[in-house]
């Protein structure tokens, strides 16, 4: 899960990004947050793969948000978060909203913690939870490919249908 760290609200005139305002203060809306703190941010590929996003202020959740998907990076690497603001009702709100933060206070706002709602069934079927950020338990990738290969009657048919399904690949001999 993802974890952003506001600094004190400030405005100005709107950006080209149409923004004008970021941060936190007491009595913004949910809304009003989720504008204000959505903004442009430093976000690796790992941002890619969570589900959820939190916004902390002066070491209290302050809102939750469903990532629904994340920019592309911005000629300086900075990237914004698209998502739908989390109400009470909602699991993961109703963890962290309003409760002190998951992570320590950092020099970087950007941070990644492991929580349960982030975790997902592993990707080879085994019914084992993963982490945010993975697919498979350590060792079940290959696993998953062996079962894979087994079931095509070994690895040179394997390959020969690999080779005549997948384009551009060459042949097997």
């Amino acid at each position: 899960m993802l974890n952003i760290g506001l600094g004190a609200y400030r405005t100005w005139p709107e950006d080209e990004y149409g923004r004008s305002s970021a941060g936190w203060r007491p009595g913004l809306s949910d809304e009003e947050v989720y504008a204000a703190g959505n903004g442009r941010w430093k976000l690796g590929t790992r941002a890619d793969r969570e589900r959820y996003v939190l916004f902390s202020a002066m070491g209290i959740v302050v809102l939750a948000v469903e990532i629904d998907r994340i920019s592309a990076p911005d000629p300086d690497s900075r990237r914004t978060v698209h998502g739908t603001v989390l109400k009470p009702g909602s699991p993961v709100y109703d963890k962290y909203v309003g409760r002190e933060s998951p992570v320590e206070k950092s020099q970087n706002p950007v941070q990644y913690f492991d929580s349960p709602f982030d975790r997902t069934g592993c990707a080879c079927g085994c019914g084992e939870v993963v982490p945010s950020g993975r697919d498979f338990l350590p060792g079940h990738d290959q696993r998953a490919i062996h079962d894979r290969v087994k079931l095509v009657g070994g690895v040179l048919p394997f390959m020969e249908w690999f080779d005549a399904t997948w384009p551009g690949a060459g042949p097997v001999r």
